[in-house]
């Protein structure tokens, strides 16, 4: 099998050296040697290779708002002006354009894999949700499709959101059927998964379902958790404890098999129970934080999820409710609003090997996936996704960022917003 290679400075997270990367046909990492540099390193002007950004929460859809939102708007009031104001009218063409900008974004920004947490399914099967798969194959990302069983109905809801959650809607069996089915787009750049929405959007059977569920089909279960107070609420007055203790419970009687494979976003009001129990279960977090702060639902403490030993990442969410979808920013913010952490602790997260069917990206090592990310002055200069390069010279490649994004989402964006 024959071997492609780069040559040159590489940041492991810890130090640079002149080391030799080769992978494989299949895009995976076969060796990284070390090397005798020719001169000494010159961080103004020489690249540093790195593994490639992961991405561990997003809604790409709904860059599709980014251009009509204001930042000042609360989540009631951001949700009502975009998810539950256009949702019914979100069709192929719109979900295709506007994931084809989220993820042509992240991947300039050096993001070489995406996790997506993904409802918009429109009462339609799977059309929208191939849409999103069909959108990160445009642009050469490695997708981790969280497909997402949303199964409740709010009836004292105003319209708009009713007739929303009505689009996003399917029974267990349903979204069981429908995911199992999205299971044929898998190959080696796309993961299909089971996710959950939150305590607010997903009954107690549903949540425990899809943990069972991702269990039995090895694979990862993302879950919002406590993103703000109102869920807290809801799990005390259904269940008489708090959302991570109900979680316990659920396996303590023997309901799910294990919480290992649970990842939860958000986690801005965990108690110090609560975060002792996803220690022990070696759950994941995601933080969004920007998202967080910027819709005013709170922040997560991350002191205490550091300290607690929590294996942590970082997302973006939705680009329309945060200030971009640059994961490094996201750890820029978290430095910012948390100074008593070591910087090097938060420059990790996301450093940790994450398995991606049988090899794992966020590390450059043997047998992880070969994605690269080449930083020059400050700059991504080239990307890599399995080997293949995907940004060349600060370009990205297969597409063309005006004529095949942005031009025909600003029509679909006029459209939709003129009622069409």
């Amino acid at each position: 099998m024959s071997e492609s290679a780069l040559t040159g400075w590489v940041d492991d997270g810890r130090s640079v050296f002149y080391r030799m990367i080769a992978w494989n046909e299949a895009g995976q990492i076969v060796r990284s040697e070390p090397l005798p540099p020719r001169a000494p390193f010159d961080p103004e002007h020489d690249a540093v290779i790195s593994a490639g950004l992961f991405n561990a929460h997003s809604h790409p859809e709904q860059s599709v708002y980014t251009d009509i939102v204001d930042p000042a708007w609360d989540l009631g009031t951001w949700c009502r002006n975009t998810i539950y104001k256009y949702s019914v009218a979100m069709n192929a063409r719109r979900v295709r354009l506007a994931c084809r900008r989220a993820f042509a974004r992240m991947m300039m920004y050096g993001t070489t894999s995406v996790m997506v947490s993904y409802y918009l399914h429109g009462n339609r099967g799977n059309e929208l949700d191939r849409e999103v798969i069909a959108a990160a194959r445009d642009v050469g990302i490695r997708l981790i499709f969280g497909r997402m069983n949303y199964d409740i109905i709010n009836d004292n809801a105003y319209e708009g959101k009713k007739a929303s959650q009505r689009s996003y809607y399917e029974t267990i069996p349903e979204a069981e059927k429908n995911l199992r089915e999205l299971m044929s787009e898998e190959d080696a750049t796309v993961m299909i998964c089971p996710a959950l929405h939150s305590f607010h959007a997903s009954t107690a059977a549903c949540i425990e379902h899809g943990i069972k569920l991702g269990w039995e089909l090895k694979r990862p279960v993302q879950l919002h958790l406590s993103e703000d107070q109102g869920d807290v609420e809801l799990s005390l007055n259904e269940h008489g404890c708090r959302p991570v203790v109900y979680l316990q419970r659920l396996l303590d009687e023997g309901r799910v098999p294990s919480l290992e494979h649970v990842i939860l976003s958000d986690c801005c009001w965990l108690d110090d129970e609560e975060r002792a129990i996803i220690a022990k279960n070696k759950m994941r977090v995601v933080f969004d934080a920007r998202m967080n702060a910027r819709v005013k639902t709170g922040f997560p403490d991350v002191a205490a999820l550091v300290a607690a030993g929590v294996p942590l990442w970082c997302g973006t969410d939705g680009e329309a409710s945060n200030d971009d979808l640059n994961v490094e920013n996201e750890k820029a913010f978290i430095k910012k609003q948390c100074p008593s952490i070591d910087p090097q602790i938060i420059d990790g997260f996301g450093r940790q090997p994450f398995d991606f069917r049988g090899a794992n990206i966020g590390v450059l090592a043997p047998g992880a996936w070969a994605d690269l990310r080449v930083i020059r002055g400050g700059k991504v200069e080239s990307v890599y996704v399995g080997g293949t390069q995907t940004v060349k010279d600060g370009r990205l490649l297969g597409l063309d960022i005006e004529t095949d994004i942005e031009a025909p989402l600003r029509a679909e964006v006029a459209a939709m917003t003129a009622g069409n």
